[in-house]
């Protein structure tokens, strides 16, 4: 399907843009449904459509904080939480790194290798320590939480409630526990406004104003936005709903690699909102680009670009459909995600699904909170089976002699249509991420499938949604690896080794339990990168049909 051929589709779905863009600015939910039950629900978190206007009211409460921490000596703040509490500040770190604030870090992942690197690159003395979490009760900041609280108590003594931040609704566990401990700011979110669609609350601006970005500039942009009411992001949401209906549900994200966190932001948004009821429509941060003929039908092509060559442009000649957002300020970006969001929201119209609910996300959370019980009783890691075995990889889930053999076999199954996704919980760094991708240009190139990636347990907050409620169109490869170091978590019985593989556990289960299709990849050394290399190298991938 060519751009000529997917706008004529959205003319023709019946769809009206004016009715849609009223019906969300409105907050009507009957856009989404006809049940009065659905209809409440929905009306209960569409608090995003105007939150830019409540908390440009907050600006200079947000401002004079963080220029308030910068005076006390503040260099680097660490944001600990997990997906819309957490992709904002990632996407902000990486898109203006110098911006004059201070230095800003994001740890959402319960790898010990990521716990410990994100403490040893900075100075805790000098360090901000922010907690966010809207209901309070997420398992991994909890963790987070606890564990830098006593790394500040030891290295700054009674000094360390100095350091923390909490970040969540009000009447949360962790604001209570914030105030008693006396940490120096509490910023409370509006539970109207779900996680994925908090960036324009104190989830989002608290981090950016520390990190300097012009916080009241950004929300005048987006406040000017929503009071015109503008359309541009429900054109990009019907699109991407009708393209989606007809087959082409594929979002392939082309950016610069300081703006790849804009990518890994609408991933969540879009994926955990659309994603259900067997529809859904998903979007692919990070792919590496490839010649036109590597993909397939179900692509549409969303480029992100800044005006400089860094931003990488569209495979071309691709007779994709393709939607274009320039960013070269912050005051652009942030009308890019206000349209991401309308779009995602019209999206989720056209779909006939509730975009702010994430209904198949728990079963994956009970049956990592059952395996963490289990560890917190014997003191080690559950037993886990493999099919296969050798010297440094292990394998559940497919068959053959070798385990580089059954995981061929296992992606060699895939069909046009198909998405190939690496789920790794594994240290997070740039050799880990370059192994994964040449496995996915590998797999795209030859089978012309998909391929999706992404860092444990970041994706169960993010895309994980979909893998359950989506499509069932997944090959999932799930990769977990030994740990140098395994630092304990305080209070909960547990390190941080074990409370991740209860997740990467988990997580299986939940995708077995709905019929998908799922292997285990284990690599039996701490050296993910001498095992990945061994993985990739044993790949076969036959040649597409």
């Amino acid at each position: 399907m060519n751009q000529d051929q997917a706008l004529a589709l959205v003319a023709e779905s019946g769809w009206d843009l004016q009715q849609t863009a009223d019906k969300i600015y409105a907050k009507d939910p009957s856009l989404w449904s006809s049940d009065p039950a659905v209809q409440r629900d929905i009306a209960a978190f569409l608090g995003w459509v105007d939150a830019p206007l409540r908390t440009r009211r907050l600006v200079p409460d947000i401002v004079g904080f963080a220029e308030e921490a910068k005076t006390a000596g503040f260099t680097d703040a660490v944001v600990l939480g997990m997906g819309g509490s957490s992709l904002s500040s990632l996407m902000f770190a990486h898109a203006f790194p110098d911006s004059g604030g201070l230095k800003l870090h994001v740890l959402d992942s319960t790898v010990p290798g990521d716990v410990l690197r994100v403490k040893r690159s900075v100075n805790l003395k000098r360090t901000l320590i922010l907690v966010a979490s809207k209901s309070g009760t997420t398992i991994e900041p909890l963790a987070f939480e606890e564990y830098f609280f006593a790394a500040l108590q030891e290295e700054v003594g009674r000094n360390a409630p100095s350091h923390m931040v909490a970040i969540t609704d009000p009447g949360s566990q962790m604001e209570a526990r914030a105030k008693e401990r006396g940490y120096r700011h509490v910023f409370l979110g509006e539970p109207e406004v779900g996680g994925r669609f908090s960036v324009f609350t104190v989830f989002g601006m608290v981090p950016a104003a520390l990190a300097g970005l012009p916080v009241a500039s950004i929300l005048d942009d987006v406040c000017g936005l929503l009071e015109s009411h503008d359309t541009h992001g429900f054109e990009s949401g019907l699109f991407f709903g009708v393209l989606a209906k007809a087959g082409v549900d594929k979002v392939t994200f082309a950016t610069p690699k300081h703006l790849e966190g804009v990518a890994l932001w609408a991933e969540q948004l879009i994926a955990e909102s659309t994603g259900k009821n067997g529809v859904g429509v998903l979007p692919l941060a990070t792919e590496p680009l490839g010649q036109p003929e590597s993909y397939g039908p179900d692509r549409l092509f969303f480029a992100v670009t800044d005006g400089s060559h860094a931003s990488q442009p569209i495979p071309g000649p691709v007779q994709s459909p393709q939607v274009t957002a320039h960013i070269d300020s912050p005051q652009k970006l942030g009308k890019v995600l206000m349209w991401l969001e309308l779009a995602t929201a019209a999206a989720g119209a056209v779909l006939g699904v509730n975009p702010f609910d994430q209904p198949n996300v728990q079963a994956a959370k009970d049956i990592a909170k059952s395996e963490l019980v289990k560890i917190q009783q014997s003191g080690r890691l559950p037993d886990v089976r493999f099919d296969i075995e050798d010297d440094i990889l292990a394998i559940s889930g497919s068959n053959g002699q070798t385990v580089g053999q059954a995981l061929s076999a296992f992606i060699n199954q895939g069909q046009i249509g198909d998405v190939a996704t690496f789920l790794a919980f594994l240290p997070e760094s740039p050799q880990t991420t370059a192994h994964i991708q040449t496995m996915r240009a590998a797999i795209r190139d030859r089978l012309n499938l998909a391929t999706a990636f992404g860092y444990g347990p970041r994706y169960l907050h993010s895309t994980g949604q979909y893998h359950k409620g989506g499509p069932n169109n997944g090959l999932y490869i799930v990769l977990t690896a030994q740990d140098a170091e395994d630092p304990a978590i305080p209070g909960m019985g547990a390190t941080f080794g074990q409370l991740k593989m209860a997740q990467a556990i988990g997580d299986i289960g939940a995708l077995r339990a709905n019929g998908r299709r799922v292997v285990h990849v284990h690599l039996k050394t701490d050296d993910v990168e001498r095992a990945l290399a061994q993985l990739s190298d044993a790949l076969h991938i036959a040649s597409a049909p």
